[in-house]
């Protein structure tokens, strides 16, 4: 339980899926044990009696066969029918005990709540343990269990030795079986009168688990900075993509038709391939200092530049590089191409 003030903070993915991969996880022990009472009360109440007419055939064959010489096949024979009448119990408990866990945290392998831990035999600790609101809980959670289970005791044995003096008059098989059926159906009431017990125990163990992951504000930077990077090498990344943007978008100029500029403060070079092209494309744009880059590289390449301050600036702030230019600027570029290309002898 989170006892640090500072712990104020819900868990973050990356802290819960830690706390997972190092086997903490929500987990209510009386949700197996309530399903397991349910499902094996249930299972072996339709079962025992098939069970009880193989083993009453094996033990006649036993018998009738007890002179034989071949004693080994009777042994093997035994030993099968008692293996095949056990398996689909033992099965049913496996897969039941597999089931009512994974239903709470998922399916999840690790040996590390298995390594010893030195918290664990901290006498102080042990003690903040002993006087915590977890202990209180489950003693009050045995207590109850205890309750319910007398009560289910004393209400079924008084039922069943109401009927006592009339089990006299059926058979020793019948009375066996009765018994078995009254002994199934006591675990039968036990398990489903804790399913309450399982579903509060849950509950607080949910809260439990929350507030064991609660991290402080400190701890979510620190995790934030390990996982997402100290702010100068973020810094310093998006830094380096913008020069390794800024060098893209400048290797793409020459293939520019023309620039449009404002004449000094922007500058915007579009490229417009006719056939392939829609409408004219952005290719590249900056302000200030690159729109110079943008013109000087213009320049050296003999690209056609086209003062327009309106045009220049609006295409800047309505248009991102690689996008194709508006349908509302069509005319005014189509007007500048035309004039770019008569000046190219194109046309």
């Amino acid at each position: 339980m989170a006892k640090d003030p500072s712990k104020t903070e819900k868990a973050t993915p990356r802290r819960r899926q830690k706390a997972k991969e190092e086997g903490q996880v929500l987990k209510s022990q009386d949700i197996p044990i309530a399903f397991t009472l349910l499902i094996t009360s249930t299972l072996l109440y339709f079962y025992i009696p098939f069970a009880y007419k193989k083993l009453l055939q094996l033990f006649t064959f036993d018998f009738r066969t007890s002179n034989n010489v071949n004693l080994w096949n009777n042994y093997l024979v035994s030993a099968k029918t008692f293996a095949l009448l056990i398996l689909p119990v033992f099965l049913v408990l496996f897969l039941g005990g597999i089931f009512s866990n994974i239903i709470q945290f998922g399916f999840l392998f690790s040996l590390k709540p298995l390594l010893p831990k030195l918290d664990n035999i901290n006498p102080i600790k042990g003690l903040g343990r002993l006087f915590s609101l977890k202990t209180l809980f489950e003693t009050f959670r045995n207590t109850l269990k205890l309750i319910i289970a007398l009560a289910v005791g004393y209400f079924s044995g008084k039922y069943i030795l109401s009927d006592f003096f009339s089990l006299s008059f059926i058979s020793l098989n019948n009375q066996i079986i009765l018994m078995l059926k009254y002994t199934l159906l006591l675990f039968f009431i036990f398990g489903l009168l804790s399913l309450p017990i399982a579903a509060a125990d849950f509950l607080f163990r949910r809260w439990e688990y929350e507030e064991n992951l609660k991290m402080s504000k400190e701890e979510i930077k620190e995790e934030r900075k390990q996982y997402e990077g100290h702010p100068l090498i973020k810094s310093a990344i998006r830094r380096k993509q913008r020069e390794i943007a800024m060098k893209r978008m400048m290797a793409e100029i020459p293939k520019a038709d023309v620039v449009i500029t404002n004449p000094t403060h922007y500058a915007v070079a579009l490229r417009y391939e006719r056939g392939k092209m829609h409408a004219p494309k952005v290719i590249a744009k900056g302000v200030d200092n690159i729109a110079l880059k943008i013109k000087k590289i213009a320049l050296e390449h003999n690209i056609p530049i086209e003062e327009n301050p309106y045009l220049a600036r609006v295409l800047y702030e309505s248009c991102d590089i690689g996008s194709f230019i508006p349908e509302e600027f069509y005319q005014a570029i189509a007007k500048i191409l035309a004039k770019v290309y008569k000046k190219k002898k194109l046309f």
